[in-house]
């Protein structure tokens, strides 16, 4: 039984300080505090107490689930309701995480206890209005910061400067480059805020469990949420949205228990969840893009923000120096996405020539679901990797020629380009021999939980590029992706 005790949260300067205890000491934490640390310009005092207190707990939460049995002790007062909103958002993300782990795991009793104090900090409405999401410019949050651009007067962007070791995607040039290349593309409000959150932990102690996700699958977004939160009531934007594709939506009832996506803390039912939670503030909490699939949100970016296209920054195994690895899955499905909507991916800094000597092995070869040890999602991995393969089909060869040439055709005379288009066209001739991809809609039941302001404007677009996938096709994953909203929002008072 872990015993963990929370402080209450500090500010000093611009910067705030969360501080925990935990008895017995667990592998888990390399130190048991962190800081968020904010620019000059925003003014701390305005945010409410209370919310710093909701922040810590937003961040720190999932950890519980890897360190059960736990009791949680906070000198904070928490009606029952609200200490009941935890626990079962936490069971929440306890089914799931059962069916990422072994059998010695899984158990349905949750485990953890929340003890509150007599602290009272009442939550107190935030004035103000305007739009903001959380940046990164990986494809989702880039076509979330282009379309409020498109929908609304100067949005706010939050970006997130966290490092977790060994990586070094928060902490190259490229990255410099993109924060500052969308401010004079855009007419926006940018914030960086910077946190030693995501390197106080032991990102294998999940493995080390054996759960088949890392650490910081299971908090990251929760913390670019609380810089979002944080920065926008003090700058008085309350309504507040972080990307979450259709992918993290799907959802099943396994073993008696409904198993979401594995990166369930940015799922539309943790989102609204939590955004119910906030509410009290004046705050909208929720996504722009639940309805669309990944590929969608990839093709949107490319068809109608060309001019901002070429700053998408998704790849995290990149070293200090590269714009991408070119090197990795997530390199290669860009490219091949790009590559098949006409487009040059070595905009984005992805080096084609690189790319395209690092094929997955999936693209020639589909995998079996329980290759992958992982519970059996309808549109989970055999779905993406599908997409991949289907565009490797529509990417035109002479297209390819050219970028390979870089438009100049005495290029492709040489050896590596040369060779580089042979093992490409042999690569399509495999690949064409996988069945045929269905391609989907965008998803018409998750336009009901799109911002009421929005989203009309945003149905427009969305149909305009995509057909619609009918509601009866996904609605079992809607009203599962509900009813855990419901178990957890129930409580509230």
């Amino acid at each position: 039984m872990h015993r963990i005790f929370l402080m209450p949260p500090t500010v000093e300067g611009q910067s705030v300080a969360f501080h925990w205890r935990v008895e017995p000491e667990t592998a888990l934490y390399r130190k048991t505090s962190f800081t968020l640390t904010f620019p000059v310009r925003i003014d701390l005092s305005a945010i409410p107490g209370r919310l710093w207190w909701d922040i810590f707990l937003i961040c720190l939460h999932p950890h519980w689930l890897l360190l059960r049995p736990c009791q949680i002790y906070l000198p904070l007062r928490l009606p029952a309701s609200e200490r009941q909103f935890w626990l079962q958002l936490l069971q929440n993300g306890a089914d799931t995480l059962a069916a990422y782990g072994p059998e010695r795991l899984r158990s349905d009793l949750l485990g953890i206890t929340i003890i509150g104090g007599e602290l009272n900090i009442p939550r107190t409405p935030v004035s103000g209005f305007g739009f903001g999401t959380s940046f990164s410019s990986g494809k989702d949050s880039l076509l979330q910061a282009a379309l409020l651009c498109e929908l609304t007067e100067r949005p706010l962007l939050v970006t997130t400067t966290s490092p977790l070791p060994p990586l070094a995607d928060h902490e190259t040039e490229r990255r410099r480059t993109v924060l500052a290349a969308i401010q004079e593309r855009r007419n926006v409000q940018l914030a960086e805020v910077h946190s030693d959150f995501r390197s106080v932990w032991d990102n294998g102690f999940a493995r080390h469990l054996g759960y088949s996700l890392a650490v910081n699958e299971l908090t990251d977004t929760f913390l670019y949420m609380s810089s979002l939160l944080a920065v926008g009531t003090a700058l008085g934007k309350t309504r507040l949205f972080l990307a979450s594709e259709a992918e993290v939506q799907v959802n099943a009832v396994i073993d008696g228990r409904i198993v979401q996506h594995r990166h369930f803390m940015y799922s539309a039912a943790t989102q609204r969840a939590l955004g119910q939670l906030l509410a009290p503030y004046g705050i909208r909490f929720g996504s722009l893009t639940w309805p669309l699939y990944s590929i969608q949100v990839q093709q949107l970016l490319w068809a109608r923000y060309s001019d901002l296209c070429d700053l998408q920054y998704s790849c995290w195994l990149l070293r200090p120096g590269e714009a991408t690895c070119s090197q990795c899955e997530q390199c290669f499905r860009i490219a091949m996405t790009a590559l098949a909507s006409g487009h040059n991916p070595e905009r984005m800094g992805i080096d084609l020539r690189k790319v395209l000597c690092h094929v997955p092995d999936y693209v020639t070869i589909p995998p079996l679901q329980e290759d992958r040890k992982e519970p059996p999602l309808q549109g989970n991995w055999n779905q993406r990797t599908a997409v991949v393969r289907d565009a490797v089909c529509r990417v035109s060869l002479a297209h390819l020629a050219s970028v390979l040439a870089n438009g100049r055709n005495r290029s492709m005379a040489s050896r590596e380009a040369f060779r580089m288009f042979c093992n490409f066209y042999r690569l399509q001739l495999l690949a064409y021999q996988a069945p045929r991809y269905q391609r989907p809609g965008v998803r018409e039941a998750f336009f009901d939980w799109l911002d009421p302001e929005l989203r009309d404007s945003l149905i427009g677009i969305y149909t305009r590029y995509f057909l619609r996938e009918p509601r009866k096709e996904h609605f079992g994953e809607y009203e599962r992706s509900h009813a855990l909203t419901l178990r957890a929002t129930s409580f509230l008072e």
